[in-house]
């Protein structure tokens, strides 16, 4: 059978899903393959966004952990008294305060402490050789106290003497308990003379990571910097004494090398656990060389992805068949028509050979491609037949019209003009109170609906876009609907041009988002008032602090003692105040530090009972706002600064003033503390000096990238300058 032997009804058909299907296979992989790796990568991504979210989260317990073990070695150093009794009561004291340490402890090099180690030898919390090493632990249950063990060897104690900096160790079994410790060196004159540490039970760690779940059957689980499991949700006894090393898995042993390095990423492979296969997302821990490992199933990871896969092919199968059988249809209501009208003409010939020429003209002809050239009848066919397809295209566009009006997406044409003047609008525009004539007949505009607060903004943004030569506009704002409830929407324009790219109208949809952003203003609301709650406990905590300080101090008798307890006092009492004035504030992230300095000042001027009419205050400071990074450095320093004036400058009732002058020129600020009492001694290099006071502002104007000046020419000032690290 040859191709001119086949039906038209045949040809067309194949015709028509031979050339659909080429174009929606090939349209149709293209969608697929891109959406599903958009979805792979954003799956990936989330991922990602987890692990390092858990790392954080960790590294924050951490860090909190080794803030605690500094704070007890920086006491030690300044720590005069050398009285063993009261630093065991100190260390003992810790471990009640924070019930998620198992140890707190102290060690000194021989004679470090007191140089009195030989009258301790064998004594409670101390070995044979008499050092001050006691270490307080719960790990039988009641607090008690016992000798350090193995420190001329163990990490703990090794590892900050050689370094002098500080260790978090890998996880050790003692006693039977699986534990870190936290450990920092105590450093007198530059030189080491021992450690302060706390140490934090593995079971606390064990407990809080493995709760967490990703996803159906997704886990997580930490490490140490050499693979050393320090949690597991299912096999508690691979905790202290597995590795990732140990489980013979190539693509791990990678992973366990990039954690060993502090490198995050990710692998395809075997789930030790249950053999079958997983992603892991492995990101390092900060404080302790640490990392968190996420492991997530990939069917569980791109189960939307195979979901809108399958819906993709599905949609694609559904669109072939459906375009198949709407070409058979297409096919067969020509050629059955063309057989009809062959078949008429046939009988006109018929009747034409016998003489009946006149029988033509009652034929009812539409189109003949075989056996008629051209004539009148094919013209009026074909506009019979043309007049048919426009009647389907209008019941389309009808059923198109009725899906739009059916939604909550309205559409819009609009002039470009301001206030957009409206050409077209769907009738679901009934849904914000204004029926469709008021728009059409330019009596509403659509600019007249924008909130009065938005409108000039939305205008002049769409008018940006359209002179960048944009093809698209999007943006939320409110709206005004006719009763008068503002309601917020989202806008989708096409900005609709002509051959020379003017523009003609613009073309575009408005959603009813206000639903969403209700919801997200409720969350941003939690979030404030958790922030704010944050900020008043650790206030709280802090002025706590600063009163068992003022409580200890009065135990003593020596003012020196004395001193130091209110200068500490004085110290917390400064950072107390940054966070009550954070609380205070409305972003929760500045501060008016004006308001700081007035508040800060007066406090210290009542601390040391000074009398007002001898020593006056002098403040010119801007209004400026800090955040907490710079805030907490400088409001040391100005305690300092200005304690050291109050304690020194001005003995035996001597007058004279303090001035404090804080400005800022561009993105640079200057502090200038001053005094017109005793000059600062000529003697003193307040960089090199053993005053705890002066290496703090020294130390933290460094922090803050600043530079520090002293001018002795004429009393004392200190001139401090820096920019603001945002």
């Amino acid at each position: 059978m040859q191709w001119k032997d086949l039906s038209l009804k045949f040809k067309l058909v194949l015709y028509i899903v031979v050339g659909i299907s080429f174009i929606l296979s090939a349209s149709s992989i293209t969608i697929i393959s891109t959406v599903t790796e958009q979805e792979e990568q954003l799956a990936y991504h989330d991922s990602i966004q987890n692990a390092k979210s858990f790392a954080h989260q960790y590294n924050a317990d951490m860090k909190a952990n080794m803030a605690i073990a500094n704070s007890l070695a920086a006491l030690m150093v300044k720590y005069d008294s050398a009285d063993r009794n009261e630093t065991n009561e100190m260390l003992k004291q810790l471990l009640v305060e924070n019930p998620h340490l198992i140890g707190s402890y102290v060690g000194f090099e021989p004679n470090a402490f007191d140089g009195r180690d030989a009258e301790f030898i064998g004594t409670e919390g101390h070995d044979e050789t008499g050092r001050f090493v006691p270490y307080w632990n719960t790990i039988n249950g009641p607090i008690s106290v016992e000798p350090l063990v193995d420190y001329e060897m163990s990490e703990y104690y090794q590892g900050p003497k050689s370094l002098k900096q500080n260790v978090v160790t890998e996880p050790y079994l003692y006693q039977g308990a699986l534990m870190v410790s936290y450990d920092s060196p105590i450093i007198r004159n530059g030189e080491f003379v021992g450690i302060g540490g706390v140490d934090v039970s593995l079971n606390y760690v064990d407990e809080a990571v493995s709760s967490v779940t990703a996803f159906d059957t997704g886990y997580l689980f930490m490490v140490s910097n050499d693979g050393i499991l320090v949690s597991h949700p299912v096999n508690k006894e691979w905790i202290g004494t597995n590795s990732l090393h140990d489980f013979d898995v190539p693509k791990i042993a990678i992973a366990a090398e990039d954690i060993k390095n502090g490198i995050g990423g990710h692998i395809d492979t075997i789930d030790p656990v249950t053999s079958k296969e997983v992603v892991m997302f492995y990101e390092p821990i900060e404080t302790g060389n640490y990392a968190i490992i996420l492991v997530v199933p990939p069917e569980e990871m791109f189960a939307g992805v195979n979901s809108i896969r399958s819906d993709l092919i599905s949609i694609y199968l559904f669109s072939i068949l459906f375009m198949g059988l709407m070409a058979f249809f297409i096919a067969s209501s020509f050629t059955n028509r063309i057989d009809e009208i062959v078949a008429d003409f046939k009988k006109i010939s018929g009747a034409a050979i016998r003489g009946d020429f006149d029988a033509r003209a009652n034929t009812d002809v539409e189109l003949d491609l075989n056996l008629i050239p051209k004539g009148l009848n094919e013209i009026l066919d074909s506009l019979t037949s043309y007049s048919k397809e426009l009647q389907n295209s209008y019941e389309l566009i009808t059923k198109m019209e009725a899906a739009v009006n059916s939604s909550r997406v309205v559409v819009f044409w609009w002039k470009n003009e301001e206030d957009y003047p409206v050409e077209f609008v769907s009738n679901n525009i009934t849904q914000f109170g204004y029926s469709l004539e008021e728009f059409t007949s330019g009596k509403v505009l659509y600019g007249n609906i924008i909130h009065p607060d938005d409108r000039k903004n939305v205008w002049d943004e769409l008018q940006d876009c359209a002179d960048k030569g944009k093809e698209n506009f999007h943006k939320d704002y409110r709206i005004v609907t006719k009763n008068g409830d503002i309601r917020w929407i989202h806008e989708d324009t096409y900005i609709q041009r002509d051959e020379e790219g003017n523009i003609t109208y613009f073309q575009g949809t408005i959603l009813d988002i206000t639903e969403r952003i209700e919801a997200e203003d409720s969350l941003k609301a939690m979030e404030e008032v958790r922030t704010k709650e944050i900020h008043h406990r650790i206030k709280n905590n802090l002025q706590v602090v600063s009163g068992m300080l003022y409580l200890e101090s009065l135990k003593f008798k020596f003012q020196e003692v004395v001193d130091s307890f209110r200068d500490s006092e004085n110290r917390v009492r400064s950072i107390a105040l940054i966070h009550e004035k954070l609380y205070q504030s409305k972003d929760l992230v500045s501060l008016d530090f004006a308001d700081y300095i007035k508040n800060l000042t007066d406090h210290l001027f009542h601390s040391y009972n000074v009398d007002q009419e001898n020593v006056k205050l002098i403040l010119n400071v801007e209004d400026v706002f800090l955040g907490m990074d710079t805030s907490v450095p400088l409001g040391i320093i100005i305690n300092e600064l200005t304690s050291n004036a109050l304690q020194h400058a001005f003995g035996n009732g001597e007058k004279g003033e303090i001035e404090i002058d804080f400005q800022k020129d561009d993105d640079v600020f200057t502090l200038t503390i001053s005094n017109t009492g005793e000059p600062f001694p000529e003697s003193i290099d307040f960089k090199n000096t053993e005053s705890l006071g002066l290496q703090l502002v020294t130390n933290l104007t460094t922090q803050i990238d600043g530079e520090i000046e002293l001018d002795k020419s004429n009393g004392t000032k200190f001139k401090i300058t820096f920019r603001e690290n945002r």
